[in-house]
C-alpha cells in the first residue's frame, strides 16, 4: 500500500481506467500512454477492486454505464473503503444531464468528462487532479513532519520544565538547609558578638559600633527568616486562605510602622472589601511593601497611593518618586537572584521584598515595581477578594 505515496511524489502516475467498452478502453489507454502516465485498464467494477487490491492508483477514470455494478455504485465503494477513499475518481460517461453530474458527485467523484471526450479536455482534466493529488501528498507529508516536530519539541518542553521542577525543589531545599544549618553558628557569632559590645567600655566610639552591630544582627536574622520563609512558600496556597478585611490589614500596617506616614486614597465601601490569605502573612507582605515604597521616596517617613477596586481585585498602587533603577532593573527587583536589591536604597530591607512578594503570589496575587520616568515609578500590590 505504500507503493501510492512513491508513485504521487517519485513515479509516473498511475491510471485505472474501467469502462465495459474495449474501443473507449484502448482509446484512454493509448491516448495518456503517450502523455506519459501508466496506464491499467479493467472492463469492469469487480477487476477494478482487484487491481486496486494489487496496488493503489493516483487517479481512476471511471464509465457510469457497467453491467453488475455502475460508476455510480464502484465510486460509493471505493469511497466506503479506507484503503481506496482518497483515490480522486473522474467519471466518463454518455449521461449528461444535471442530475447525472450531481449524482456523480454526490457518489464521491471530483469532476466529470461527457463522451464523446476530447483527448485535451480529459488530458488537462487528469493532469488538474493529479497535481492536486500531489499537492495534497506534499501537504499531508508536511504535516506529519510539524505533528513530529510539534511532538518532539512538546516532549522537550516537558523535560525542561520537569528540570525547572527539580531545580526549584533543589533551590528550596537548599535554602531551607543553609537557614536551618546557620542559626546555631549565626546566634553564637551574635551572642558572642553582643557580649563583647556589653564588656567594652561606655564611649562614643562603643555606642557607634553598639549601634552598627545591632543593625548588622538584625539584618542576619531577618534574612535567615526570609530564607527560610521563601523555602516554605510553595506549600502555601490560596485555599489555605482565610477572609481578612483590607481596611484592618492596612490598619495593622501603620500600627507596626509608626514611624511612616501612610497616605493612602481609598474608594467607598471599601470597609466591605475582603482579601483572603494568611492575616500574620499579609500583614508581614505588606509591610515590607510600606517600607519598600519609603526606600525608594525622598521622605523615608512618608508614603502616599491610592486604592481601586477592580471587580475581583483590589490594587493597592504607592507612589515612588525616587526610584533610580532602570525599567530592566525594576523589572527584576522582585527575583531570588537578582542582584538588584544589594545595590538599591532597599539594601537593608535583604530578602523581604522577594518573601512580600512571594506571599502575595501564593494567594492569588501579584506585586511588581514599575518605573515611570526619571526618578518616578510605583509599587503596585493586586489582592485577590475572597468568597467566603
Amino acid at each position: 500500500m505504500e507503493a501510492m505515496t512513491s508513485n504521487v511524489q517519485d513515479k509516473t502516475p498511475d491510471i485505472l481506467i474501467v469502462d465495459d467498452t474495449p474501443g473507449n478502453l484502448h482509446l484512454l489507454a493509448v491516448m495518456l500512454k503517450a502523455r506519459g502516465y501508466r496506464v491499467r485498464p479493467v472492463p469492469s467494477g469487480k477487476l477494478a477492486f482487484q487491481a486496486i487490491q494489487q496496488e493503489k492508483p493516483d487517479l481512476i477514470l471511471l464509465d457510469i454505464n457497467m453491467p453488475e455494478m455502475n460508476g455510480y455504485e464502484v465510486c460509493e465503494q471505493l469511497k466506503a473503503t479506507e484503503a481506496s477513499k482518497d483515490i480522486p475518481v473522474l467519471f466518463i460517461s454518455a449521461l449528461d444531464e444535471t442530475l447525472d453530474k450531481l449524482k456523480a458527485f454526490a457518489a464521491g467523484g471530483v469532476d466529470y468528462v461527457t463522451k464523446p471526450f476530447h483527448c485535451e479536455e480529459v488530458h488537462a482534466r487528469v493532469e488538474t487532479h493529479l497535481k492536486i493529488r500531489s499537492l495534497q501528498w506534499q501537504l499531508r507529508k508536511q504535516n506529519e513532519e510539524l505533528e513530529r516536530l510539534v511532538a518532539q519539541r512538546t516532549r522537550q518542553l516537558a523535560q525542561a520544565y520537569q528540570r525547572v521542577l527539580e531545580l526549584g525543589r533543589l533551590k528550596n531545599d537548599f535554602l531551607h538547609m543553609i537557614s536551618h544549618e546557620i542559626r546555631t553558628p549565626a546566634n553564637g557569632v551574635l551572642g558572642i558578638g553582643d557580649l563583647l559590645v556589653t564588656l567594652c567600655p561606655d564611649s562614643e566610639t562603643r555606642s557607634r559600633y553598639a549601634d552598627m552591630f545591632q543593625r548588622s544582627s538584625l539584618r542576619l536574622r531577618n534574612l535567615i527568616e526570609d530564607a527560610t520563609m521563601i523555602a516554605d512558600m510553595e506549600n502555601l496556597s490560596p485555599e489555605n486562605g482565610v477572609a481578612i478585611s483590607f481596611p484592618a490589614l492596612l490598619g495593622a500596617v501603620r500600627e507596626a510602622l509608626p514611624d511612616i506616614r501612610t497616605s493612602i486614597e481609598q474608594p467607598a465601601g471599601l470597609e466591605a472589601f475582603s482579601v483572603k490569605g494568611s492575616p500574620l502573612l499579609l500583614k508581614r507582605a505588606m509591610t515590607s511593601i510600606v517600607l519598600l515604597a519609603a526606600a525608594f521616596s525622598r521622605d523615608k517617613h512618608a508614603v502616599h497611593g491610592m486604592v481601586m477596586v477592580e471587580g475581583q481585585a483590589l490594587r493597592m498602587r504607592l507612589q515612588l518618586d525616587a526610584l533610580s533603577l532602570p525599567k530592566e532593573q525594576a523589572a527584576v527587583f522582585f527575583e531570588v537572584e537578582s542582584p538588584v536589591r544589594s545595590a538599591s536604597a532597599a539594601e537593608s530591607l535583604g530578602l523581604a521584598p522577594v518573601v512580600a512578594r512571594q506571599i502575595i503570589a501564593a494567594f492569588g496575587g501579584e506585586l511588581r515595581l514599575v518605573k515611570e520616568n526619571e526618578q518616578h515609578g510605583y509599587l503596585e500590590a493586586m489582592l485577590v477578594r475572597s468568597q467566603d
